[in-house]
């Protein structure tokens, strides 16, 4: 007689993977986070911020991607996303960070897609948005759809995604002077041809007009921007552009970033003790 498999299920998921978060913590462990809310008073906010968050207690959700259906209910929190995605982000980000590094191959720029642009299907906030077009027709049945949902934002939403902007140019910009990126729960920004941000409009992050930025860490963002040939026609479909282009920014452009992050934000702000407290003296309205 064949003996049951026995799967080790993990109640608490991260929506925002602790590889990714730490890059922005002071001490490796933990990190300083705001509640986004609206109207607060200055005493508020920097009370808010006094205390650090352990990473392993960011972006907790419990049994976020359990798959109740099929064999392996932690198909998608364990053999997908830790074991593959997760386990090769610390490769992708030292890569992207590395001043000495002028590029990558086919299988690094996949692997570097996957890691990244994961980071927005993966989240709660995302996942609010396809329940939200659900129509009333299908209400009875909402709890199934968004159980099929959990696999189908893999295979469907997320290749999709990578498609669309898997002949971006990839640019790392890195801050000169003291100001410093802060991140959050939703921390992918999508940008449209009039400069305001896309996350949350329908079907967006499939529109290859788009610009996409990522925070790395507090010192780094990464752009996927527009390749285009020497006509100045767009390189799509036509050739990979795998080099890793440099530029310094100044402290306007991480504040731009940043203000995109506090619109792109579901419920938490993330980021080092001291910028987070100067930043949040300045921007205490949100």
């Amino acid at each position: 007689m064949r003996k049951k498999i026995t799967v080790s299920q993990t109640k608490r998921q991260h929506t925002i993977p602790k590889c990714y978060l730490k890059n922005f913590s002071d001490s490796g462990h933990d990190l300083f986070k705001k509640e986004k809310k609206a109207n607060v008073k200055q005493e508020e906010v920097l009370k808010d911020l006094n205390k650090p968050i352990s990473l392993k207690k960011a972006t907790v959700v419990d049994d976020f991607y359990t798959v109740d259906s099929g064999n392996d209910p932690m198909l998608i929190e364990t053999r997908i996303y830790a074991r593959e995605i997760e386990n090769r982000y610390p490769d992708v980000y030292n890569l992207l960070i590395d001043p000495h590094k002028n590029g990558f191959d086919m299988m690094e720029r996949t692997w570097m897609l996957s890691c990244l642009l994961s980071l927005h299907c993966r989240t709660p906030k995302q996942f609010r948005l396809f329940e939200s077009t659900i129509p009333d027709s299908h209400a009875y049945e909402k709890d199934i759809i968004l159980e099929d949902y959990k696999g189908a934002h893999l295979l469907k939403t997320f290749t999709k995604f990578m498609e669309t902007h898997q002949f971006k140019r990839v640019i790392i910009a890195k801050i000169i002077g003291t100001s410093e990126f802060i991140t959050c729960d939703n921390p992918l920004l999508i940008i449209g041809n009039d400069n305001t941000l896309k996350n949350n409009s329908f079907e967006e992050q499939f529109n290859s007009e788009n610009l996409v930025i990522i925070p790395l860490d507090k010192n780094h963002c990464c752009i996927l921007t527009h390749a285009r040939d020497k006509n100045g026609t767009k390189a799509d479909g036509k050739v990979f552009y795998n080099k890793i282009e440099r530029m310094d920014v100044d402290a306007s452009f991480s504040n731009s970033a940043n203000m995109l992050i506090l619109e792109s934000a579901d419920k938490y702000y993330y980021g080092s003790e001291k910028y987070m407290k100067a930043f949040f003296s300045l921007y205490n309205l949100v």
